[in-house]
């Protein structure tokens, strides 16, 4: 499976799908007899910002750099989701 944020980076649409999620063929085979979830990009988005924060206790600048994000995009994605 792939990691999470770069499914949501790597995604096509605003809705995260369990094809981008996937990457090998086994893992197709068997995502294959499942119903698709979904999931809003943004909901992903927004949590995976809030757990990169606290798990560098609140430090902007290395949980900006762990998202491969300058501090201005981060800040940005904060006032988006009003964080």
């Amino acid at each position: 499976m792939r990691d999470l944020a770069e499914a949501v980076i790597m995604a096509d649409e605003d809705i995260l799908q369990v094809n981008d999620l996937i990457f090998s063929p086994i893992e197709s085979a068997s995502a294959a007899e499942t119903e698709p979830v979904e999931m809003k990009l943004s909901s992903v988005e927004k949590n995976t910002i809030l757990k990169v924060i606290e798990k560098h206790h609140g430090n902007i600048t290395k949980a900006a750099k762990e998202l491969g994000l300058t501090r201005t995009a981060l800040y940005r994605r904060l006032s988006k989701y009003d964080i």
